[in-house]
């Protein structure tokens, strides 16, 4: 029988401008393309993946294999209850498709190059190849590198190398895709409606899934006319406007190439990257922000093992108050927009950026809660849960991570709320209690109105809450 090319898909669930996909195809195997999904529990629980984004992965992977299809790609959904299995079942089954190599996307998470290389040394071990690509990023982590050789730990200087790399190679690299392949004689596996104890928790009809919603989706956004990518610098903080891409998930999970999103920006803005329209610049270094933290987790394993990226962040002398931890995941701190943004999570699976900022540092600064405990508590949650952004950012709001900034740079939550919700239009949306306040009240309910709505005091105070943390990271040295 004639050999096949099998792909490995994992966090790459398209086809359209995936690198491992085309190479495969480009192969011409004889007996066609196969493609493989392999769903593993313990995997997700391993890495703490939320309920919401599996069950977003699986409804994913469904919209896949009618694409797949289309190309004559069959797709195999098989199951490795283990996250140690998964490297032989890939081996399993590449014996039994007779596939002369196997092509996937790489991933630079620590476990996930150890399974990798375990699952190349069981495929060399049958004269099987496995070929990995940089599919996540636009630029391979380690092409992006000081005048010293050395990997960038502050965001600016990053991106203005990564602009002269991303230059120096010709710009945003061309499509690749797959074209119809031979009938390969396997039959696709039925993909399953869900993973057992993987229910979601949220409401995610806000994420339509599959490429073609996502690239839907991008063309909205990018639309030069209508889209909110020219008005993104001015929109983006704002939560109850629609300012932003909603394209976390599909990034995330891989359903859209980050090459894809740069090349629709870049054309929205007639061909520049860090020039021209302010809105489009301001969602290119997004996307070079996310490139950025992949780069910093292939360079600093440490971030990848609950380990703060500035040594004396492991030092801190965080609070024990399982109390207030409880207050903040339920959004019952007694500050409004911290509120308001945790019940956004557990309500949508989502949490706009700025109030990511504003709950983690809220959680780090005034209550001086290990952000490990946060970080875990968004992926819980997050249908758009990446390790390398949720990290990053976590680690950046508690100043312990890439941040340029000292410690001591605390918001204020308050102010944050006035001047980003100015109207209390997002606070009276996921905190309805205090819907009927003014927009001059609702920041910041006086005693009276709260005991009246049922909303709790403050769970402490900030002033005295920021001395107390800029003591404490003092004392670590951070």
């Amino acid at each position: 029988m004639a050999e096949r090319s099998l792909v490995w898909f994992r966090s790459d669930l398209r086809v359209h401008d995936n690198w491992a996909l085309a190479a495969a195809g480009a192969a011409k195997a004889a007996g066609g393309v196969v493609g493989l999904y392999i769903i593993s529990p313990g995997d997700f629980l391993r890495h703490g993946t939320s309920p919401n984004r599996v069950a977003f992965v699986v409804d994913c992977l469904r919209e896949l294999a009618c694409e797949l299809a289309k190309k004559n790609v069959p797709l195999l959904v098989r199951g490795s209850e283990t996250p140690d299995g998964v490297a032989a079942e890939v081996a399993r089954v590449a014996k039994q498709v007779e596939a002369e190599g196997v092509y996937a996307g790489r991933e630079y998470e620590i476990h996930e190059v150890a399974r990798d290389a375990a699952a190349a040394s069981l495929l060399s071990s049958m004269r099987c190849k496995l070929q990995l690509f940089d599919d996540q990023v636009i630029l391979q982590p380690g092409s992006v590198l000081t005048g010293a050789e050395t990997p960038y730990t502050v965001f600016s200087p990053f991106k203005r190398q990564w602009m002269k790399v991303l230059a120096s190679g010709g710009g945003v690299p061309a499509e690749r895709t797959i074209g119809k392949q031979p009938l390969s004689g396997v039959q696709a596996d039925e993909v399953p409606s869900g993973v057992k104890g993987f229910a979601p928790t949220a409401d995610l009809s806000a994420w339509p899934a599959g490429e073609r919603a996502a690239l839907a989706r991008l063309a909205e956004f990018t639309n030069g006319q209508t889209g909110a990518l020219m008005k993104y610098k001015a929109q983006r903080d704002t939560p109850s406007v629609p300012g932003t891409s909603k394209l976390s998930a599909y990034l995330a999970a891989g359903v859209l190439s980050p090459r894809s999103a740069l090349r629709a920006a870049s054309e929205a803005n007639e061909g520049r990257l860090d020039s021209g329209n302010e809105g489009a610049q301001t969602w290119i270094s997004e996307l070079v922000w996310r490139e950025f933290y992949k780069h910093v987790l292939q360079a600093f394993p440490r971030v990848c093992m609950n380990r703060a990226f500035k040594p004396g962040g492991d030092k801190v002398q965080w609070l024990d108050r399982p109390e207030w931890l409880e207050a903040w995941k339920q959004g019952r701190t007694g500050y409004p927009i911290v509120d308001a943004g945790q019940r956004q999570l557990l309500t949508t699976g989502w949490m706009h950026n700025r109030l990511r900022m504003i709950t983690a540092m809220f959680f780090t600064k005034d209550l001086l809660l290990d952000w490990r405990l946060g970080e875990s508590h968004f992926m819980q949650n997050l249908i758009d849960g990446d390790l390398a952004a949720n990290n990053g950012g976590w680690q950046w709001s508690a100043g312990v991570g890439t941040d340029a900034a000292p410690y001591f740079r605390i918001f204020n939550p308050t102010t944050q709320s006035e001047k980003f919700d100015a109207t209390g239009a997002f606070i009276r949306k996921f905190v309805p209690e205090l819907a009927g306040l003014s927009a001059k009240e609702i920041h910041d309910p006086v005693p009276l109105a709260r005991l009246e709505l049922g909303y709790p005091l403050q769970i402490v105070d900030h002033g005295e809450a920021r001395e107390r943390t800029l003591k404490a990271y003092k004392a670590a040295r951070v």
